[in-house]
């Protein structure tokens, strides 16, 4: 797709071996990023990363949630990040939670706001307004505003309220201007990045030792929400679709969420409860990717998947749904594949991946090494952190536009 065929621009330019240089100052900036918790997805993360980065170049940060303090708050306490709690009623918009927030930003001395989701925005947008701060929104996914017309409405009439829409990839930029009715300029694409370093150091016998594998075990694996949209039921329905070709194939789950319960009763039912390990939420996610021989992505919907990124990144072959950003990353444009595609929800699809994967030690190997050299070029998280501060930069200056 032209980047420039629905009006929105361009993603900031990414360029292979790129150098760093040096960071610039944000001296003194009071920045907040608004978010509904501190859990384990990929806003959560971005929320993280940048809160980091943007410390490290001599802004003041702070991390407010909307219902909890959960999750991966750690590696914020250790960079002296404060995580808050601003508690808001089970309502549309709670005026109350407005108020206290406007009267906690002014105590933080915040000049820049950055939301990470749409209920999060309202907040963000009614408290800027007040205080006269400018706001940042980051889109992560659509899922949420395809369930309900009434919030692509919600979401255009908030978005005239922010000095930048961010998107994680071109498709969701398209959507917010043809679908939405964003201002296209308003929007930009900036993709997610990961730090490849910390997955090409991780460790591989700390989860399977955690299992105690056999050493011919061979681990799938998804990292992500156990949640409809994230396609957990299809995966362990494609698991018990392939379990008896490979009786040395194990499946583990990285994360929580509502599905879990049935999920556990149904690897029960299928007899395979212990072949199914249920690792919740991890803090550890470069040693758990490093553990997995195939990385298992069947979400039904998504952005740009930091799990994605982070799978590749660690040089897991990648058996995935083609969703959002997704075949874009396994399959490139240019260049050679990096891992195989299926269509959401199909779990015979996504059987027949992963037994591909399995059954072909070779194709897993170089499969896992494109993919760890496609991310090194193209998603490195300090380009995308400079594309963020270029839009900070921006837009405290009073220039919307890139």
């Amino acid at each position: 797709m032209n980047a420039f065929s629905s009006g929105y621009q361009a993603p900031l330019h990414r360029e292979a071996g790129r150098p760093a240089g040096p960071a610039p100052s944000f001296d003194g900036l009071g920045l907040a990023h608004l978010i509904l918790d501190m859990g384990f997805g990929g806003a959560e993360r971005l929320a993280q990363n940048l809160a980091i980065a943007m410390g490290k170049c001599g802004a003041r940060c702070h991390v407010l949630c909307l219902d909890a303090v959960s999750g991966n708050t750690e590696p914020l306490a250790r960079h002296g990040i404060p995580v808050e709690l601003v508690k808001r009623r089970p309502v549309p918009f709670d005026p109350v939670v407005c108020l206290r927030l406007v009267r906690r930003l002014r105590a933080l001395g915040i000049g820049l706001l950055h939301a990470h989701d749409l209920a999060s925005l309202a907040y963000a947008v009614a408290a800027g307004r007040v205080l006269g701060i400018p706001v940042v929104m980051t889109e992560h996914s659509r899922h949420y505003i395809e369930e309900r017309r009434l919030r692509r409405l919600e979401k255009r009439l908030l978005c005239l309220g922010v000095g930048r829409l961010v998107t994680v990839s071109p498709e969701l930029a398209a959507a917010s201007a043809s679908r939405d009715g964003v201002r296209p300029d308003k929007v930009t694409v900036i993709e997610n990045g990961v730090d490849a370093e910390r997955f090409a150091c991780a460790c591989r016998q700390v989860l399977r030792q955690e299992l105690a594998l056999a050493d011919d075990a061979l681990l799938v694996g998804m990292v992500g929400r156990l949640e409809t949209i994230k396609g957990p039921d299809v995966l362990l329905a494609a698991f018990a679709g392939l379990a008896s070709r490979f009786p040395e194939a194990r499946l583990a789950f990285a994360g929580e969420g509502t599905l879990e319960p049935g999920l556990r009763r149904q690897a029960l039912a299928l007899g395979l409860s212990d072949r199914v390990h249920f690792l919740g939420s991890r803090a550890d996610i470069p040693d758990v990717m490093a553990g997995l021989d195939v990385l298992a992505l069947p979400s039904r919907s998504e952005g740009l998947p930091f799990a994605l990124l982070e799978g590749m990144a660690a040089g897991r072959a990648v058996a995935a749904t083609a969703v959002g950003r997704v075949p874009g990353l396994v399959k490139p444009a240019e260049g050679p594949p990096n891992g195989l595609l299926v269509p959401p929800g199909d779990a015979a699809a996504l059987a027949g991946a992963l037994a591909s994967l399995l059954a072909d030690a070779a194709l897993r190997l170089r499969l896992g090494g494109t993919a760890r050299d496609f991310v090194e070029r193209r998603y490195d998280q300090r380009v995308m952190v400079r594309d963020y501060q270029t839009v900070y930069r921006r837009v405290l200056a009073g220039r919307g536009g890139l």
